[in-house]
């Protein structure tokens, strides 16, 4: 295995192939979203404007003898044809606002409604030539300039839907004519054209730049071998980010770190944030347990900013499970808590101690075919047993780990007392809170929380839920939130063994999981180049970089 450091040394490089060189960028897929957003909204505004200007139009000029005469020579009468451009643009707005339409798809929806558009604000050409305008800049003109900007495309296609759009009002015009309508002076006619052509020009000049933006946002984006697509979550050090791999198109989750809410407002990486991420990703890409998150890769991007990669989940964490669905049942909590004993025990084997366990940083998700699979996240505040803490690293005060779940001895501060033990009293807290929906203590602020954990005995989970609890594990729980670290189980694997011999009238089994998970978070597949639709499903893994305390 490459050592991490070798690594940092040599962070990830995307491969270019022959294939690939010279390529025509592309838009990230959240640019590409928001522009379907403003073609919705583009589309919306265009029935509307066009409903008022055609009804007051219709109205002035209904009673004139030259509006009688076009009429007659048109096929439809022009009512109809309004309500079918207002028809098509309301059809556009719902089709744009619809989740279930690839957004590439959009863009290309978007140049025909441009194109069509056009022809709709002078269609009325086509059978009163008179209405053609003779000075200024007309209606077409300024859709033909605004229009690529809201919805960006690629400069090839941008050029061919803004000549198509300009060319509506000579078309159109000309239909006119040879139906009986009315031609323009030479003068007028020059004006025709050229308005349409200079706006044409500003039109595919404004395209470029703005899909130019949007394609070096793209650059900008690539972490080595990865692109982001979409933010999941910021904090304190930095962002999380859905990514995928360029060649293979994995999804994956990036930590990105370094931004403008570190130090001092810079976006380069502090010289403490970038020890405690080297120590993150060298502590996790240790450890091998199912049930501990995976490390892909990790570099250094041209920016100077610190990333690495890990796999993407679907779920949701233990703190979002209990506000949502409240408490679980004794069972399923658990299946759950060995799960979490897993991952714990590995990394206590090798004398790393999380610090940090809480129900955050424990994901609950669908894993391949399982259901209610545990990924334990974010050993940010990872130390070696028996080592004295960095205080560059873990200062932000006095403390380290989130004091609603801190061991007495954390704490308290004494940080060379902390060892597997402290993840064992968090482990009980994490019980706790799944058992009854609430913490183990409650406090005004941090002060009040840590003498808690240092000198308030807790209650028993039974007597603060009205779900049963065994009384082993009930039993269990309050020996995991013992004061006294010898009090408490010497290991995670002995948690394991005490597991194991709670009697459960129905074990949490892999069928219960599955109709859980199908009742609750139906089953979605990430879009391949699109982020997935907010509020659908579960949440994503979205554990914000933080700086340690809540």
């Amino acid at each position: 295995m490459t050592e991490p450091r070798e690594i940092l040394r040599q962070p990830s490089r995307p491969s270019r192939s022959k294939g690939t060189q010279g390529a025509q960028p592309t838009l990230p897929p959240d640019v590409v979203a928001k522009a379907g957003k403003r073609l919705s909204q583009a589309a919306l505004v265009y029935a509307g404007a066009y409903l008022l200007v055609y009804a007051v139009n219709r109205i002035t000029a209904a009673a004139s003898p030259e509006f009688l005469r076009a009429v007659a020579r048109t096929p439809l009468h022009p009512d109809i044809w309004a309500g079918l451009f207002i028809g098509l643009a309301v059809a556009v707005f719902f089709i744009a606002r619809s989740t279930r339409v690839d957004p590439s798809r959009l863009m290309d929806l978007g140049l025909v409604f441009q194109v069509v558009g056009a022809f709709g604000i002078d269609f009325e050409m086509a059978w009163n030539s008179t209405a053609a305008p003779t000075s200024g800049v007309s209606w077409v003109c300024v859709w033909i300039v605004v229009f690529p900007l809201l919805v960006p495309a690629a400069p090839r296609r941008a050029l061919v839907a803004t000549l198509a759009a300009a060319a509506a009002t000579p078309i159109l015009y000309h239909i006119g004519v040879s139906h009986g309508g009315v031609p323009l002076a030479a003068d007028h006619l020059l004006h025709l054209y050229v308005a349409n052509a200079v706006c044409a020009g500003v039109a595919v000049v404004g395209a470029h730049v703005v899909y130019g933006l949007g394609s070096d946002i793209g650059r900008a984006r690539r972490m080595g071998a990865y692109r982001l697509v979409q933010k999941l979550g910021e904090g304190g050090m930095g962002e999380v980010w859905m990514a995928e791999h360029r060649m293979l198109a994995r999804p994956a989750a990036i930590k990105l770190v370094g931004t403008a809410g570190a130090a001092g407002g810079s976006t380069r990486t502090p010289a403490s944030h970038l020890h405690r991420f080297e120590r993150e990703v060298q502590a996790t890409a240790q450890l091998r347990s199912p049930h501990t998150v995976e490390v892909y890769d990790y570099g250094i991007t041209e920016g100077n900013r610190f990333y690495y990669v890990m796999e993407l989940l679907d779920g949701l964490n233990l703190e979002e499970l209990v506000q949502q669905h409240g408490p679980v049942s004794a069972e399923r909590c658990v299946a759950i808590l060995r799960q979490v004993c897993h991952s714990l025990a590995e990394a206590h084997s090798l004398g790393l101690v999380h610090r940090d366990v809480k129900p955050a940083n424990i994901f609950l998700c669908r894993y391949g075919l399982e259901h209610d699979f545990v990924k334990v996240l974010d050993f940010g505040l990872v130390k070696h047993a028996g080592a004295l803490p960095d205080v560059r690293v873990t200062a932000t005060g006095s403390f380290a780990g989130t004091p609603a779940y801190a061991s007495p001895e954390s704490a308290m501060g004494e940080e060379e007392a902390v060892d597997g033990r402290s993840d064992i009293y968090s482990l009980g807290c994490v019980a706790f809170w799944l058992l009854t929906g609430r913490m183990v203590f409650t406090a005004s602020t941090p002060v009040q929380m840590a003498m808690h954990h240092a000198t308030t005995e807790p209650e028993p989970p039974s007597r603060c839920t009205e779900l049963p609890v065994p009384p082993e594990l009930d039993a269990l729980i309050l020996d995991l939130l013992r004061k006294e670290k010898d009090a408490r189980p010497a290991s995670a694997q002995e948690v394991i063994a005490r597991l194991d011999g709670i009697r459960l009238d129905r074990p949490w089994d892999a069928e219960r999981a599955r109709q859980w998970w199908d009742r609750h978070c139906p089953s979605r597949a990430w879009p391949e180049r699109a982020a997935p639709p907010e509020g659908a499903g579960a949440t994503p893994l979205v554990q914000p970089l933080d700086a340690g305390a809540d």
